[in-house]
């Protein structure tokens, strides 16, 4: 549906919407997340009315039929293909996100999986669009050179004017206590260099707050002292110390609604072992458990 979404209405022909905005010197695009769906725009500040209208428009005014939407499946089928299938980093990554989540749709993968992309119809495009576009299922975010006060009036005119839909409350699944581990691997002849990392369940930005359970920052913190770059704990030990490794490091993603995820990541020096680099890699978060940070 994010593709659909240019491909017109009764006042803006199909893919004109990208052009109006190129020919006002903008630049436009859109990108769907775990959570939401974002459409977007760069434009001078005389040209801000404009796109708020064509944004306006397209909320409710999209039109779709099978012309439009059976050709764009195939567009998302290939780039699944490309992004996806093709690549091994990207199949593992797919593969232990799937494995992560034994509940929440966090396992399935933003563009979905293939057989269900091929069963999409023009309805079930349709049916979507009905029932989440809507200006009360929306954020609008206007960044730079305006005031609130001058905003609203523009965002009561072209947003205001929009009945709510009826959009239903977001069910929200929650995971499981979870009391095993799991282990994903993937071989592919096109891969010269292994690769490994190890991923936990952790508190989002969101969710933490909300539950009020362990301080996201300090997650932020903990990911720089442990994998931060050069100066952090395990590019020290296993690149520079023990020299079983060629990188590593860690990061947490804290961005999700519903909870995030904490990694370490090492890659082992050509033709050493994975396993040797695995070990160290545990001893020195054994180490931080044990003896905390200065």
């Amino acid at each position: 549906l994010e593709h659909l979404m240019f491909k017109g209405t009764d006042k803006v022909a199909a893919s004109e919407f990208s052009h109006i905005v190129a020919r006002n010197g903008g630049r436009e695009n859109a990108f769907t997340s775990q959570d939401y769906t974002a459409y977007f725009q760069s434009v001078a500040r005389d040209r801000l009315e404009l796109v708020m209208e064509l944004e306006s428009d397209r909320m409710t005014g999209l039109r779709l039929d099978d012309d439009k939407v059976l050709p764009e499946r195939e567009v998302i089928l290939e780039e699944r293909s490309l992004r996806t299938d093709n690549d091994p980093a990207a199949r593992l990554d797919e593969g232990v996100q799937a494995s992560l989540y034994h509940n929440h749709p966090y396992g399935v993968p933003i563009i979905g999986w293939e057989h269900e992309i091929e069963s999409l119809s023009t309805e079930d495009a349709l049916d979507f669009y009905r029932r989440h576009y809507a200006p009360n299922n929306a954020i609008l975010i206007v960044s730079g050179d305006i005031t609130a006060q001058e905003l609203k009036p523009l965002a009561e005119k072209y947003y205001g004017i929009i009945p709510a839909g009826e959009v239903a409350p977001r069910v929200r699944p929650r995971e499981p206590d979870q009391k095993t581990a799991r282990r994903v691997v993937l071989k592919d002849q096109r891969v010269r260099q292994p690769s490994w990392n190890r991923t936990y369940l952790a508190p989002g930005y969101a969710s933490a707050i909300k539950e009020k359970k362990i301080s996201p920052y300090a997650l932020d913190v903990l990911a720089e002292i442990l994998g931060g770059g050069a100066t952090s704990r395990l590019y020290r030990s296993l690149v520079m110390g023990k020299a079983v490794a060629a990188a590593a490091g860690a990061y947490y993603d804290g961005d999700r609604l519903d909870g995030g995820s904490f990694t370490l990541y090492g890659t082992p020096l050509p033709g050493g072992d994975l396993g040797v680099m695995e070990t160290a890699m545990a001893g020195e978060v054994d180490k931080l458990l044990k003896d905390g940070v200065s």
